[in-house]
C-alpha cells in the first residue's frame, strides 16, 4: 500500500476510535395494559367466546356474559348445550324474564327451545324448593305448578329424547317431586341415563347428566354410587363447579369434612358469582364444623364479598350468611366480634325468611350476648 494511502487509513481508524459512542435509538413505548373487562367484540372461535363469557362473569358483567352466550346460540339454533347454558346464566343473573322474550324471537329447533324453557322452569322450581326447605324445614308450595311442569318435562323429552340436558333436568325435577327418588328417578338413571352416557360425545352434556344422577344416588342412600357418578362428572368436565358444590354438600351432610373442604375449595374458582358464593358459604360451614374459626370467618366474609355485600350492613346479607357468621362471632371473647354478632343475629331474627328453629337459636345467642 502506498505510504499516503496507509497514512489516510490510520488517521481514519484513529478518528473512528476516538468518536463518541452514538446514542442508542429510543426504545418503543410499552404497550398499554389491556383491560379484560372492557367491551370487546364476541370472538369468532367458540372456545374463546366461552372463555370471554367467563372473564366477564368474573368482572361482574352479567349482561356482557349473557350477550356472549346469546351470540353463541344465534350461531347454532339447534344447540341444546348453548340453550341450556344461556338459560342457566339468565336465571343465575336474575334476568330470565328479560331474556325469555329475546330468545322467543330466535328460530330455534324444537329441542333447543324445549331445553331452554325446561332449564328456566326447573331452575325456578329447584330454587324455590331449596328456599322453602331452608326457611321452614319442610317442603311447601314451590311457586311452580308441579303438574304443569311435569307435562313440560314430558313434552321436552318427547322432542329431545336422547338429549343429556333435557334428561338431567327431568331427573332433577322428578327426584324432588317424588317422595322417594328410588321410585322413578334412580331407575331412570340406571336404565336410560347410563346407556346414554356410554355413547355421548358431548362431554359437558355427559357431565351434567352424570352429576344429576350423582345427586339422586346420594338422595337414594347410595353414597358409593353417588361418588362414582360425581367423580365421572368432574373427570368429563373439571370446570363443572355446580357438580363440585353438589358433591361437597352431600359429603358435608355425611360428615366427610375433609372431602367436603376439598370440593368446596375447588368450586371457589367458579366464574359465576352465584356458585362462588355457594362455595364460600359451604366452605365456612365446613371449617366451622372442623372448629377452624378463623378460616370459617374468612370464608363467610369472602361469600359476602362475592355478592358485593358488606358484613357491616347485616340487614342486606342473605339470612343464611347473617346467621352463620353471627353464630360464629358470638362464640368468642373479643368485644368487637361480639358486637358485630349482635347486629348480625338481630338482622336474622327480624328477617321474615328466617326459619323458626334458627330464629329461636339467634334469640338465645342474643340473650347470652346480653342483648
Amino acid at each position: 500500500m502506498p505510504r499516503a494511502s496507509l497514512l489516510c487509513a490510520l488517521l481514519l481508524a484513529c478518528a473512528h476510535q476516538a468518536a463518541p459512542d452514538e446514542p442508542a435509538p429510543p426504545s418503543a413505548p410499552a404497550p398499554a395494559a389491556v383491560d379484560p373487562c372492557a367491551a370487546a367484540p364476541v370472538p369468532g372461535d367458540s372456545t374463546k367466546a366461552l372463555a370471554r363469557a367467563d372473564v366477564l362473569l368474573r368482572c361482574g358483567d352479567d349482561a356482557g356474559a349473557l350477550a356472549v352466550r346469546f351470540a353463541l346460540l344465534r350461531r347454532d339454533y339447534g344447540s341444546t348445550a348453548r340453550a341450556y347454558a344461556l338459560a342457566v346464566l339468565a336465571h343465575e343473573s336474575g334476568q330470565g324474564p328479560e331474556f325469555d322474550a329475546t330468545v322467543a324471537d330466535l328460530p330455534l329447533t324444537a329441542a333447543a327451545r324445549a331445553v331452554y324453557r325446561l332449564t328456566r322452569d326447573v331452575s325456578i322450581y329447584l330454587d324455590n324448593v331449596a328456599r322453602l326447605t331452608e326457611e321452614t324445614g319442610k317442603r311447601g308450595d314451590p311457586g311452580v305448578e308441579a303438574g304443569s311442569l311435569a307435562r313440560d318435562v314430558a313434552a321436552a323429552l318427547a322432542v329431545a329424547a336422547d338429549d343429556p340436558y333435557a334428561l338431567s333436568l327431568a331427573l332433577r325435577f322428578t327426584a324432588l317431586h317424588d317422595a322417594d327418588p328410588r321410585e322413578r328417578a334412580a331407575p331412570i338413571c340406571r336404565d336410560r341415563a347410563d346407556p346414554l352416557l356410554a355413547r355421548l360425545r358431548d362431554r359437558e352434556g355427559a357431565a351434567v347428566l352424570a352429576a344429576a344422577c350423582g345427586r339422586i344416588a346420594f338422595r337414594s342412600g347410595e353414597p358409593i354410587d353417588g361418588r362414582r357418578r360425581f367423580a365421572r362428572a368432574l373427570e368429563l368436565s373439571p370446570r363443572h363447579h355446580a357438580a363440585a358444590i353438589a358433591w361437597a354438600a352431600a359429603e358435608l351432610a355425611a360428615g366427610n369434612l375433609a372431602e367436603a373442604l376439598r370440593l368446596y375449595e375447588l368450586a371457589t374458582e367458579a366464574p359465576s358469582p352465584r356458585l362462588r358464593y355457594a362455595a364460600f358459604l359451604g366452605l365456612g360451614v365446613t371449617h366451622a364444623r372442623r372448629h377452624e374459626r378463623d378460616a370459617a370467618e374468612a370464608a363467610y366474609r369472602s361469600a359476602a364479598a362475592v355478592r358485593g355485600l358488606d358484613t357491616a350492613a347485616p340487614d342486606r346479607l342473605p339470612p343464611e350468611l347473617s346467621f352463620n357468621l353471627g353464630a360464629l362471632l358470638a362464640d368468642t371473647n373479643d368485644p368487637a366480634a361480639r358486637t358485630e354478632a349482635r347486629g348480625l343475629l338481630r338482622a336474622y331474627a327480624a328477617d321474615p325468611r328466617a326459619d323458626d328453629r334458627r330464629r329461636l337459636r339467634a334469640r338465645i345467642l342474643l340473650r347470652e350476648l346480653g342483648d
